[in-house]
């Protein structure tokens, strides 16, 4: 079975009882700047010779051997950049909103969403997606990633002034996210023509570290159902990851039109399965903080711990808790990756 095909198994599995003893797929989620610091290149560095970027990508999966390669990953606050939002390039790592680029939140009202598809940077992303499914699609499943709807309008209003909304003007900021689900959709739906079969949706603001179930039940689900539904319509298959504990979140999960739930280290794999109950794929959850620090024989013993906790199931994807830092030392990622697949001796 190709790699490709043992995640959409696991996506479309709709069971979360234990299929035996075949490899449980295994991925990294998102780690675009992680693959391309592997060849000494930055964000930046990319978009200026985005064939570089394409080489980091391919040549880096056929050493860890990912079952999902995501380009176009890290580059989320782009999208401020483009309405004219203040933005810093880091030398190694993400990019970073410097300045919140709407004073109000109606004024996301006037933003122009042609803007995204004429940008340069834009179209080199989705010109390095294109390059890398031509290359590499026919074996593993290709995807690229965006911020969802809510913590967009963190970025565009500004995360204290979101928060202090959902008091204080609660149709101001669904107006505001409204406006954020077309600009998640606009950014994503091209990159499915150009081969990005999974679209991965990050809602690290919409943690339940950061606002309470109320909140979003009525600001988080609709929107990124919203979404997702869209985007599923353009043919491509939908991760939603939220950072933090979401345990109390998880019941919302299987009317989001999503397919798989990407979740941190802090949520326990065997209740996600128990709630979720196979409508929903499950993916996790390997602290990056581990895979960064420890050992590969301490990462291997960590991925079998998910492994068993989430019940050998047909829905299951081992992946990192989130994306993982640059840092990441290469011999680590081969053992997280490799765990099932008969090399852990040589990885470690």
């Amino acid at each position: 079975m190709l790699p490709k095909d043992r995640i959409i198994q696991a996506i479309t599995a709709k069971s979360s009882r234990p299929f035996g003893q075949s490899p449980v797929p295994a991925t990294l989620l998102s780690a675009g700047t992680w693959a391309f610091r592997q060849q000494g290149l930055s964000l930046k560095e990319v978009l200026e010779n985005p064939a570089a970027g394409v080489k980091a990508i391919i040549e880096t999966n056929q050493q860890v051997q990912s079952d999902i390669v995501w380009p176009g990953s890290g580059y989320h606050n782009l999208l401020v950049h483009i309405f004219g939002g203040q933005v810093k390039f880091r030398p190694q790592g993400n990019i970073d909103v410097q300045q919140p680029l709407l004073a109000e939140a109606g004024q996301a009202e006037q933003l122009d969403l042609g803007l995204i598809d004429k940008h340069e940077w834009i179209k080199t992303i989705r010109s390095i997606i294109a390059q890398v499914d031509g290359q590499v699609g026919h074996n593993v499943l290709v995807g690229t990633s965006s911020w969802g709807p809510f913590t967009l309008a963190g970025q565009f209003y500004g995360v204290e002034k979101l928060m202090r909304g959902l008091y204080q003007d609660k149709a101001a900021i669904h107006a505001l996210l409204a406006v954020m689900t077309e600009v998640c959709v606009a950014y994503l739906a091209p990159a499915v023509k150009e081969g990005a079969r999974i679209l991965s949706i990050a809602e690290p603001t919409a943690s339940g570290d950061l606002i309470s179930l109320d909140h979003f039940e009525e600001f988080v689900a609709p929107y990124i159902g919203r979404a997702a539904e869209r985007l599923q319509k353009q043919g491509a298959y939908t991760t939603l990851h939220i950072c933090g504990n979401i345990r109390d979140q998880l019941t919302l999960v299987p009317h989001m039109h999503i397919d798989l739930l990407s979740v941190d280290y802090k949520v326990d794999l065997a209740l996600a399965q128990r709630i979720l109950d196979g409508k929903t794929a499950l993916a996790g959850n390997v602290n990056p903080v581990l895979l960064k620090d420890k050992t590969p024989a301490e990462v291997i013993q960590a991925a079998k711990q998910c492994i068993r906790q989430a019940g050998r199931a047909a829905n299951y994807i081992l992946m990192p808790g989130c994306d993982i830092p640059p840092g990441v030392p290469l011999a680590n990622v081969k053992a997280f990756l490799q765990v099932e697949r008969g090399h852990e001796a040589e990885a470690s």
